[in-house]
């Protein structure tokens, strides 16, 4: 009889390791994190994360203001700058899409890591998640074909930010909710996402 509680404690154990045991994502921005400053009260890097969305998204031209690029690279070089790793952990998601459209090969499995950890680190530190991050989740969830998360994150999205031109626009391209297709093409039919549709 003992010998089972053994190898059940042993199973048990093993098994509650598997599920606690950080992937690769986790553990390298987690150590990135242990040497940046946290600082819940200091929203600067929300603040950006949120104009580059707005700059690059949300406007009918996806295009980064001079200023933007300037403020972003005066933020990433600063040593004052506070909760640089949630832009860090951005800015290597940015360049896995980028490469991704180039070498036209997907990785969903390693964009949704980072967008996972994204989330749960904006949450952390700001209680709440920028537009940006719903908008790649939306489009990762996409990718992994998983209808009832995308659901659940353009509505949870939209609750949130309910002028975002994405949200709306992959609510109908993915879910087929024509109601934001005729408010889009009446109200921002100068949008690049809809000029890609047209």
């Amino acid at each position: 009889m003992n010998k089972y509680i053994v190898i059940l404690s042993l199973f048990l154990t093993s098994t509650i390791f598997a599920q606690t045991k950080k992937n690769i994502i986790e553990e390298t921005f987690d150590k990135i994190k242990s040497n940046t400053k946290i600082d819940k009260n200091d929203s600067t890097c929300f603040n950006l994360t949120q104009k580059m969305y707005d700059e690059v998204l949300q406007n009918e031209i996806s295009e980064f203001q001079k200023s933007t690029i300037e403020e972003i690279n005066e933020f990433q070089k600063s040593r004052k700058s506070k909760n640089t790793y949630l832009f860090t952990a951005l800015m290597f998601y940015q360049e896995i899409i980028t490469k991704s459209a180039e070498q036209k090969v997907v990785k969903p499995e390693l964009q949704r890591d980072i967008i996972n950890y994204l989330e749960k680190e904006f949450l952390y530190v700001y209680n709440r998640i920028p537009t940006i991050i719903y908008v790649y989740k939306v489009e990762t969830l996409n990718l992994l074909e998983d209808k009832t998360e995308l659901k659940k994150y353009i509505d949870e999205g939209l609750k949130n930010y309910p002028n975002s031109i994405p949200l709306k626009y992959y609510s109908y391209k993915f879910l087929n909710v024509q109601t934001y297709k005729e408010d889009l093409m009446k109200l921002n039919k100068k949008h690049w996402l809809i000029n890609i549709e047209e």
